[in-house]
């Protein structure tokens, strides 16, 4: 059940080179780890099946010894009685019964050694099943990358470094705009001396041009005492 499963999954994981009508292909791969999966949850269904009779044979064993103990009891009572007829046939069905309860205490003892058995193989098929699907996100995970890495159509570069390509390109466009705007900027003076004049003037090189925030709030603050001495 296993067997396949495994030789693709280690093949894909360890890259072993194969055939090429046995290489391992993820379809083929899911395919079988279905399977695998499927074989598992029937085996489990059989497993809680078998369980199931079983308690029904025990269930049966002990009704039977109900049934033994019963009818001996009613057996001496008969015999203590003088009813033999009676006692006979309670001895007869008791004969059955011991029969009865020999081949099912025989068979369930059995059973019980299978059942024993199958439940170990069946834990360690989900204990591999639990390993396969773990190798199965694995090779997911792997084939995602290897994506993200593959070489692009016609260009020699995988996608990725494509990218970090472009990205380092758009950067570099960028830093060029800027130097080129700062140079622009500088060539530009000569044109626009009044903005080189109000530039001056707010680094407090003479006059300034505009007015500024801070003058006129040392205006006002320098008119308080002159408003203090009105109103009094």
């Amino acid at each position: 059940m296993f067997e396949p499963f495994m030789t693709q999954l280690k093949a894909l994981l360890q890259g072993s080179p194969l055939s090429a009508d046995n290489r391992p292909s993820r379809a083929l791969l899911a395919a079988n780890a279905r399977e695998a999966a499927a074989s598992v949850r029937t085996a489990q269904v059989a497993l809680a099946r078998a369980r199931a009779e079983q308690q029904q044979d025990r269930k049966r064993l002990q009704q039977i010894r109900c049934d033994i103990e019963d009818l001996e009891n009613r057996a001496r009572n008969a015999l203590m009685k003088g009813a033999d007829a009676l006692a006979r046939e309670a001895a007869k069905a008791i004969a059955l019964l011991e029969d009865e309860r020999s081949a099912l205490e025989t068979a369930i003892a059995d059973f019980d050694l299978d059942l024993a058995g199958l439940t170990e193989t069946l834990h360690r098929a989900q204990g591999r099943l639990r390993a396969l699907k773990r190798g199965e996100r694995s090779v997911d995970v792997r084939a995602h990358i290897l994506k993200a890495q593959s070489f692009g159509t016609g260009t020699g570069q995988s996608a990725l470094s494509a990218a970090e390509d472009q990205l380092e390109d758009i950067r570099s466009q960028q830093e060029r705009d800027r130097i080129a705007d700062r140079e622009f900027a500088a060539l530009s003076v000569a044109d626009r001396p009044a903005a080189l004049i109000e530039k001056l003037g707010d680094a407090g090189c003479g006059a300034p041009v505009k007015t500024r925030a801070d003058d006129v709030l040392a205006r006002l603050k320098s008119d308080l005492p002159c408003l203090i001495q009105q109103t009094r």
